[in-house]
């Protein structure tokens, strides 16, 4: 700008003040248009880019204000906040090795600048360079005296490793140096959940609340909590105060779905699920829970289209879905067994098997999955890795019966009885095996008095009669 034009730079300045006063009264729109007439006037002012390229994250508009945040620092290349700006909407955007950059960057500036520490352990821990990420934080120490952030993002790590003694003690650390940190109290009930420790997440997430009441990430925690107390009136509480709030809340209708689904109300369950996918959400446990209801509502068509939504109209070829709940697979496998579709039911048992092995329902029901879709070997080993967890399960032993009565040979039929007499002698009043063992033995004698026939004339054909 000219120095013969101080006209223009008070009016500028005078612009950016008023943004200023407009941005602390929440007036946001007009903030930046003041921001944006400053800069028309004097666009080499890096501080003004960022001034401008804060407004634009409260707004939501992260993209506009990275590429301020880039041109502030082409601008002022030692701007700390800059860089810090850039870190946090690199993060933003999911470009993780250049929110490290950034923080590198802005340490360089001032190294004892925590959040240039903080975020850069978020970034690493993101990037699962988890060693790194604990050495930027051990680098912290040596420069804050106190730094609750770090202790924080570093409890984040800790936490997604499965440490979760080190991540509650990093959390209450944090919260002991900077007690106003409400949001770090709701990640720490959220570890202690994940630690089974139901009764101090649900002291801290209590606390949480009072401190930010219409916070929703903590009113769901609380819910979970409560869940796992025994309380779900009282978590189905927390969940409807969060749609009164946010009437499109998803995760808050998922929950009353799974409310609803686990206390038999499959009406409402369905209702829930339906309105989850309307409203955009296609988490894969989600649909799997609503082929689940669906299905137990005998709308099997239904449920049957979803799944070929899902796993497509040839499924053996479908590898790419990822399950992560075995309680979610098993449902939904017991669903496509209903609907006629055996493959779709293998993979989901699978799934479960893949992650609760020792679970004897998943391989009672992976076992029933692949005899029903042809692959009977594969089903006799699913059987026999059911009998190894209860060596007395009726359906299995019931399954193995049926099986082998596929075949009606001596040898199948005496594998029938055993597993028939093992299974009424721990279950006597079990009707399947009750109905099966009289099949058998029908089966047993008509085969006895056809190797009696084929004796008999075997005998016949030797006799020589005389001649007359």
């Amino acid at each position: 700008m000219a120095h013969d034009e101080p006209a223009e730079w008070n009016a500028a300045q005078a612009r950016v003040d008023r943004a200023r006063g407009l941005f602390q009264s929440g007036k946001l729109e007009e903030a930046a248009m003041e921001i944006r007439r400053a800069l028309a006037t004097d666009p080499e002012r890096g501080d003004w880019h960022h001034n401008l390229a804060v407004t634009l994250d409260a707004l939501g508009r992260h993209a506009e204000a990275m590429a301020s945040y880039e041109r502030a620092l082409e601008l002022v290349p030692n701007h700390a906040h800059a860089s810090i700006g850039a870190a946090q909407g690199s993060i933003r955007l999911g470009k993780l090795e250049a929110c490290v950059k950034h923080c590198e960057h802005a340490v360089r500036i001032d190294s004892k600048l925590e959040p240039a520490y903080s975020l850069r352990i978020m970034a690493l821990g993101m990037l699962g360079r988890h060693e790194e990420a604990e050495s930027v934080y051990f680098l912290a120490q040596q420069y804050l005296p106190e730094m609750p952030l770090c202790l924080a993002e570093m409890a984040t790590v800790l936490a997604n490793r499965g440490k979760f003694d080190r991540a509650i003690w990093c959390y209450r650390e944090s919260i002991a140096q900077n007690p106003k940190l409400s949001t770090v109290k709701t990640r720490l009930g959220i570890v202690m959940l994940r630690a089974r420790q139901p009764e101090g997440a649900h002291q801290v997430l209590l606390q949480a609340f009072r401190e930010q009441p219409g916070d929703a990430p903590t009113m769901l925690a609380l819910g979970t909590a409560l869940e796992a107390l025994g309380r779900p009136d009282e978590a189905e509480e927390k969940y409807r105060h969060i749609i009164e709030l946010e009437p499109a809340n998803p995760l808050a209708h998922v929950r009353l779905g799974d409310l609803a689904l686990r206390a038999g109300r499959l009406d409402e369950a369905r209702a829930a699920y339906t309105l989850v996918v309307s409203l955009g959400m296609r988490d894969l446990p989600v649909r799997l829970r609503l082929v689940e209801v669906l299905s137990r509502l005998g709308m099997h068509s239904d449920a049957r289209r979803q799944l070929e939504d899902l796993f497509g109209r040839s499924p053996a070829a479908q590898t790419g879905l990822i399950i992560s709940d075995a309680s979610v697979a098993y449902g939904a496998a017991g669903a496509a067994l209903d609907c006629g579709t055996p493959i779709i039911a293998v993979k989901l048992m699978r799934a479960a098997v893949a992650l609760a092995a020792d679970d004897q329902r998943h391989w009672k029901r992976l076992s029933r999955a692949l005899f029903e879709s042809g692959d009977r070997l594969g089903g006799r080993r699913a059987a026999r890795r059911a009998l190894l967890i209860d060596r007395h399960c009726p359906d299995t032993l019931h399954n193995i019966a049926l099986d082998a009565l596929r075949n009606g040979t001596q040898r199948d039929l005496r594998r029938a009885t055993a597993a028939l007499r093992r299974g009424i002698g721990h279950s006597p009043h079990d009707e399947g095996l009750r109905k099966l063992r009289v099949k058998v033995f029908v089966l047993r004698v008509t085969a006895r008095l056809r190797q009696y026939a084929r004796t008999l004339a075997s005998i016949a054909g030797a006799i020589r009669l005389p001649r007359w």
